[in-house]
């Protein structure tokens, strides 16, 4: 065990953890029941992808996050319109909050077909991402449902 925490120590820590404030990351690491079993030091969530998009879209849009999980790759989003979080799996206590973003804790269906409408934004004002979603389902229908979105499965 030792050995393996030494490795990972030796690691960089991944991006996010030098922008997201401590307090923030040890207060979803506290407690949430599942985020230290998923995520360390070195891994907050495919990180690579969010930057990437944080890149070349602007900041007017509503960047919605399908698969979300914890959220920490909001935090490239927090000078957006909007971030808006989608995930099944975690719940309000689990997710890191910035000023800008929303949460729905439903699957990725559910929320298209029930709340995206009842939100009254139009699709152009929108930027989907589905990174990492294994369901190819989900994921041509958040292809087809928004015209500008990076669906990403390896």
């Amino acid at each position: 065990m030792i050995g393996t925490l030494q490795q990972v120590f030796r690691n960089e820590p991944c991006e996010l953890f030098k922008l997201i404030p401590k307090d923030k990351i040890d207060k979803i690491f506290s407690e949430s029941n599942t985020a230290s079993a998923e995520l360390d030091y070195t891994f907050l969530g495919f990180e690579k992808v969010y930057k990437e998009v944080a890149m070349f879209i602007p900041k007017s849009k509503i960047i919605i996050d399908f698969g979300c999980a914890y959220a920490f790759q909001s935090w490239y989003f927090k000078d957006y319109e909007k971030y808006i979080g989608v995930d099944c799996s975690t719940s309000i206590k689990d997710v890191l909050r910035t000023d800008n973003s929303q949460f729905f804790f439903m699957t990725i269906q559910e929320f298209i077909k029930e709340q995206f409408p009842k939100l009254g934004y139009k699709k152009e004002e929108v930027f989907a991402v589905c990174s990492y979603v294994p369901d190819e389902e989900t994921r041509m229908m958040v292809k087809k449902y928004f015209p500008y979105c990076l669906v990403y499965y390896p």
